[in-house]
């Protein structure tokens, strides 16, 4: 089978929010732009990952106001690079149980995030692409 790499399937030019912004920053970061997985920096330094789950469990709760995003992060990240396989990334979500990967160029710098639904959307292209070659070939 011919290689596909990640960066072909992979959300480009992220979001990410600031470890010590609050839980409403990191709301509004993912509303506005339609987005499920929000990598959070350190300064240049990505230290975690906070998903629209994490922030809706807590969001509009009367305690959670001055929350910081550091405070409900999951800093175990799954960072991948962007030549890497597309099977073996989709591989490291599902025994990882996580839904989603930072993805890194060759300079270990954020290239964008994979997350499930692009693993996906890859597997239907894939198998979409091969029913029509094996249905071209019978007619």
């Amino acid at each position: 089978m011919k290689h596909i790499s990640v960066e072909e399937f992979t959300t480009p030019a992220v979001h990410v929010v600031d470890q010590n912004a609050s839980i409403d920053i990191a709301f509004k970061i993912m509303k506005d732009n339609g987005i499920r997985h929000l990598p959070v920096s350190d300064g240049n330094q990505i230290v975690g990952i906070i998903s629209e789950r994490d922030v809706m469990s807590i969001y509009g709760k009367s305690w959670c106001d001055g929350v910081l995003v550091k405070d409900f992060m999951n800093e175990s990240v799954l960072a991948v690079n962007k030549d890497d396989s597309l099977g073996e990334v989709a591989y490291q979500l599902s025994s990882n149980k996580v839904g989603s990967a930072i993805v890194l160029n060759n300079r270990n710098r954020v290239y964008g995030i994979f997350t499930v639904t692009d693993a996906l959307n890859a597997l239907v292209e894939v198998f979409v692409d091969d029913a029509y070659k094996r249905s071209d070939l019978r007619n």
